[in-house]
């Protein structure tokens, strides 16, 4: 199990509604224990089993709510 952290392009979690669409969505996926997304950070933190659903279906399924995920420009911070 990760946890991971995305950072979503644009600020495009604008509320609580956001929010919501985010994690009820996220959550459906058989991989994901645990997910949150915040429209102060404009982040989704979510567990993760990769086995069971890949990144790229969970980046796929956030595209499809039409959000993006900003690529990350250094290492991370641990």
């Amino acid at each position: 199990m990760d946890t991971l952290e995305l950072m979503v392009a644009g600020n495009a979690i604008h509320c609580s509604g956001c929010e919501s669409r985010i994690q009820g969505a996220l959550a459906k996926l058989p991989g994901v224990q645990k997910v949150k997304a915040s429209r102060k950070t404009q982040k989704i933190v979510l567990a993760l089993d990769q086995e069971k659903t890949p990144l790229r279906d969970v980046l796929a399924k956030l595209e499809f709510l039409g959000y993006t995920v900003a690529p990350k420009l250094g290492p991370s911070s641990g």
